[in-house]
C-alpha cells in the first residue's frame, strides 16, 4: 500500500496545484480546493513526512491528530460545502453557521482528548493503558462519527442532484463522487468496528487484514472523489480541444478569403506556428474567425454575378450533389472564383443578395457549416471550377 499511498498523494498534490492557479487568482469558490488540500495533507502525513513532523516537534503522534483534523474534518466539511453549492442546493446563513460550529466543536473535542490523555503514548501503545484506550476509542468514534455524517450528507446531495444536473459530465461526476463517499462511509464503519473490537480482542479479522481492508476503502474513496471532481473539467477540456481543432481547420479558408479582403481582419494575421502553439482564448478566436470568414464572403459577393453562381450550381449538380451539399459546393465554387477575380483587379459587379448555404444561430452550428464550406472550398470540385472560370477569362489567342 506504500507505493499506492505515494501515487495517490502525488495525484492529490497535482490536483491542488492545478486548481490553485484558477481559484486563487480569479477569486472563485475555494471549498473544493480546501477539500483536496486537506486530503493531500492527510495522505502526506501517512508517509515518512508524518514521522519527521513528530520528531521535529517532539509531540508523539502529532501527525495522527493533524491528518484527522485537516484530512478528515476540514476536507469533509469543505467537500460537503462544494457539493451543496455545485448541485444548486441553497443553504441559509444559519445552516452554514451550524455546519461550521459542528466542525469546529468536533476538532476542538478531538484535540482536547488527544492532548489530555493520548500523550505521550504512541498509537500502538495506547491499548496497554486501560484509561487511554477508552479515551482513544472515544476520540476515534468522535472523528469517524463526524466523518460519516458529513459523507452521508454529501452522498444525499450527489444522488439527488446527480439525476437533475445541467449536463452529463456534471451528472456522472456527482455520481462518481457519491460512490467515492460511499466507500468513505464503508471505511469509517470498518475502522470503527476494528477499533471497538480491539478493545477486548484482535479486531474483526486475524492479523492486519482489517487494516488492509480499511486502507483499501480509503484509497478507493480518494481516487473516486478525484475522478468525479475531474469529469466536468474533462468536459471543458474536450470542448476546448474541439474548438481549437475547428479554429485550425478553418485557418486555410480564412487565410484565402481575407487575403483578398484584408479590411475584414480585426488583427494582423499571425503565423501558423504561433497559432498552433497559442492555447489561449480559443472560443473568442474561433468566434472572430467565423465572423471574418462571413464578412469576407459578403465583401466578395459583388464579384460573383448571377451567371457565375448559376454555373457553380450546375457544376456541383453535375458532380452528383444535390440539396444542401450542392448549395455548399456551389457557394465554395463562386467564392473561389470571386476571390480570383478580385485579386486580378476585376471591377465589382452589381449588388447580389448573399444568402449563405449553411449556418446557424449558435457558434456550434455556424462552425459546423463553415467547416463543410472549407472542406468543399479545398476540394477537387472547386479547383476544377476555378480552372474552367480562369480559362473563360483568358483573352482569345
Amino acid at each position: 500500500m506504500n507505493i499506492f499511498t505515494f501515487v495517490v498523494a502525488v495525484l492529490l498534490w497535482i490536483t491542488v496545484a492545478w486548481r490553485a492557479a484558477k481559484v486563487w487568482r480569479k477569486g472563485q469558490d475555494r471549498s473544493l480546493w480546501w477539500a483536496f488540500f486537506g486530503l493531500a495533507v492527510m495522505m502526506t502525513l501517512r508517509m515518512p513526512p508524518g514521522r519527521a513532523l513528530d520528531q521535529w516537534t517532539g509531540v508523539t503522534d502529532l501527525s495522527y491528530l493533524l491528518k484527522h483534523l485537516i484530512g478528515g474534518v476540514l476536507a469533509s466539511a469543505a467537500l460537503l460545502a462544494f457539493l451543496r453549492k455545485v448541485s444548486g442546493a441553497s443553504d441559509g446563513p444559519r445552516t452554514k453557521r451550524r455546519r461550521i460550529v459542528f466542525a469546529c466543536a468536533t476538532a476542538l473535542a478531538m484535540s482536547i482528548l488527544f492532548f489530555a490523555k493520548l500523550q505521550p503514548y504512541e498509537t500502538l501503545s495506547i491499548f496497554a493503558d486501560p484509561v487511554a484506550r477508552y479515551v482513544f476509542l472515544a476520540y476515534t468514534l468522535l472523528f469517524l462519527g463526524y466523518l460519516t455524517a458529513s459523507l452521508l450528507g454529501g452522498m444525499r446531495v450527489c444522488w439527488r442532484w446527480g439525476r437533475n444536473s445541467s449536463g452529463p459530465a456534471l451528472s456522472w461526476g456527482l455520481r462518481t463522487i457519491g460512490v467515492g463517499l460511499a466507500a468513505g462511509v464503508a471505511y469509517a464503519v470498518v475502522r470503527a468496528a476494528t477499533i471497538t473490537t480491539r478493545m477486548h480482542g484482535d479486531g474483526l479479522f486475524p492479523g492486519a487484514v482489517d487494516d488492509y481492508i480499511s486502507t483499501a476503502l480509503l484509497m478507493a474513496a480518494l481516487v473516486l472523489i478525484v475522478a468525479g471532481s475531474s469529469l466536468p473539467m474533462l468536459s471543458l477540456l474536450h470542448s476546448w480541444w474541439t474548438k481549437r481543432h475547428a479554429l485550425l481547420r478553418l485557418r486555410p479558408l480564412w487565410r484565402d478569403l481575407t487575403q483578398a479582403t484584408p479590411s475584414v481582419r480585426l488583427h494582423a494575421p499571425r503565423g501558423a506556428v504561433t497559432e498552433h502553439l497559442n492555447p489561449l482564448n480559443v472560443h473568442d478566436r474561433l468566434y472572430r474567425r467565423g465572423v471574418e470568414i462571413r464578412d469576407a464572403a459578403l465583401a466578395l459577393n459583388n464579384y460573383a454575378s448571377l451567371a457565375l453562381r448559376k454555373r457553380a450550381q450546375q457544376h456541383a449538380e453535375a458532380r452528383g450533389l444535390f440539396g444542401t451539399q450542392a448549395a455548399i459546393a456551389a457557394e465554395a465554387c463562386w467564392l473561389a472564383a470571386a476571390r480570383h477575380a478580385k485579386l486580378r483587379g476585376a471591377a465589382p459587379g452589381s449588388s447580389v443578395e448573399h444568402r449563405p448555404a449553411g449556418g446557424g444561430r449558435d457558434l456550434r452550428s455556424e462552425i459546423s457549416a463553415l467547416t463543410q464550406l472549407s472542406d468543399a472550398y479545398h476540394s477537387d470540385l472547386v479547383r476544377d471550377f476555378t480552372d474552367s472560370e480562369d480559362r473563360l477569362m483568358e483573352p482569345p489567342a
